[in-house]
């Protein structure tokens, strides 16, 4: 039998949504699997909307340009292990463009 984790990851496309709300999504456990690497399932076999941004940086947590919250604390996608069970948001404080899209540098008024 597969092991599989629940990815639950924040959904926002102002240009449709009133709100940001959370969804939630099976995907298989591998050994070594990063964030990203979740997301890219999400994205090719689940979801081809989920917006957030993949692997055409560097993809090596140096250009930061994949840095979310996960669960509830910073980290970078391509740098973060899944081990379990995870919720993947935007920081706080920045312009939701689409889902996990932000504005890094324009924060909000909220």
């Amino acid at each position: 039998m597969n092991k599989t984790v629940e990815v639950k990851v924040y959904r926002f496309d102002p240009a449709v949504d009133e709100s940001g709300y959370y969804q939630t999504f099976e995907v298989p456990l591998v050994q070594g699997i990063s964030v990203m690497d979740a997301l890219d399932y999400i994205y090719e076999n689940l979801d081809g909307s989920l917006a957030y941004y993949d692997h055409a940086a560097c993809n090596q947590g140096i250009c930061r340009r994949c840095l979310v919250q996960i669960d509830g604390k910073p980290g970078l996608m391509c740098q973060t292990l899944v081990q379990g069970n995870l919720t993947v948001e935007p920081l706080p404080k920045f312009e939701v463009v689409k889902d996990l899209v932000t504005k890094k540098g324009s924060k909000t008024d909220a």
